[in-house]
């Protein structure tokens, strides 16, 4: 059974900030959170597995992980960093940020990577933020809870900075109908089932939805509805519930409706990837 771990401090809604050291080669379980952690490798070594997609952990390098995801980290002997837990509240009245988080939890990994490589001149730069973050959240200062967040916030800015050099994200009315689009299916995914659901609450036709959804992700948008339910039920699967409780979880008619589903959908029964990630 997969994990789901929950920390005291995010649900006083302070944020928390853990050294990852040099030591011994350190293989975490395979886990999911209720809140987004935010990496900090200053010195890479290893893979990071998040929702069963591979990313080596390379040096100056950012990995965002949002609620819900499925994720395990293998760290080499000589890897160091810091790892932020937060909440969205952390992002305050900054909506830019808010967003920026937000998309990360919508959008599948392999559409919005969730790792940002920095040049090897910036290491200095994020070593600063982070030693100065750890001193902050050890301290007893009352305010540590605002500056560790500034900060934070900084670092999410610089990937913001560099993901739009990379042109991962574009500015115009398409995107925006299509990042709608992803935040409602990561919303109602379970209650929506078809295209003509989401194009009537997006105020638009069929077509048009399945023209952007092509555009931006080369799925249709039935296509983009049936892998936001499979990446759910290997979830679901990988916490040790049944194939059972998971169709009835997804709100599938039964349980044999929902086996077939995924089998067409992955090849394998629900049961067999079980076995596998067991």
């Amino acid at each position: 059974m997969i994990p789901v771990h929950t920390n005291p401090e995010i649900e006083k809604k302070e944020i928390k900030v853990v050294e990852l050291k040099s030591a011994a080669k350190e293989i975490n379980e395979i886990h999911r959170h209720q809140f987004f952690e935010c990496f900090v490798f200053l010195k890479g070594g290893g893979v990071h597995t998040i929702d069963f997609i591979d990313f080596p952990i390379q040096d100056n390098s950012i990995h965002i992980i949002t609620p819900g995801q499925v994720h395990q980290v293998v760290r080499d002997a000589n890897c160091h960093g810091f790892v932020f837990m937060f909440d969205l509240i952390h992002a305050g009245s900054n909506k830019i940020i808010e967003d920026f988080l937000i998309d990360h939890n919508c959008f599948a990994v392999t559409e919005i990577p969730p790792v940002y490589l920095f040049e090897d001149s910036f290491n200095e730069v994020m070593a600063h933020i982070t030693k100065q973050c750890l001193e902050e959240f050890n301290s007893t200062n009352p305010l540590k809870n605002y500056l560790v967040t500034n900060q934070l916030c900084l670092l999410l800015l610089h990937c913001m900075q560099l993901s739009r050099k990379e042109n991962l994200v574009q500015e115009n009315k398409q995107l925006s109908t299509y990042t709608a689009f992803r935040r409602l299916l990561l919303s109602d995914f379970k209650q929506l089932k078809k295209v003509k659901d989401y194009a009537q609450k997006l105020t638009i036709s069929e077509k048009q939805l399945n023209e952007i959804s092509l555009q931006r992700s080369g799925e249709t948008a039935s296509g983009l509805i049936y892998k936001q339910t499979i990446l759910e039920a290997k979830r679901l699967l990988n916490t040790g519930i049944s194939a059972k409780e998971v169709a009835y979880e997804l709100n599938f008619l039964d349980p044999a409706h929902f086996s077939k589903f995924f089998k067409s959908q992955t090849g394998m029964s629900p049961s067999e990837f079980k076995n596998i990630h067991d």
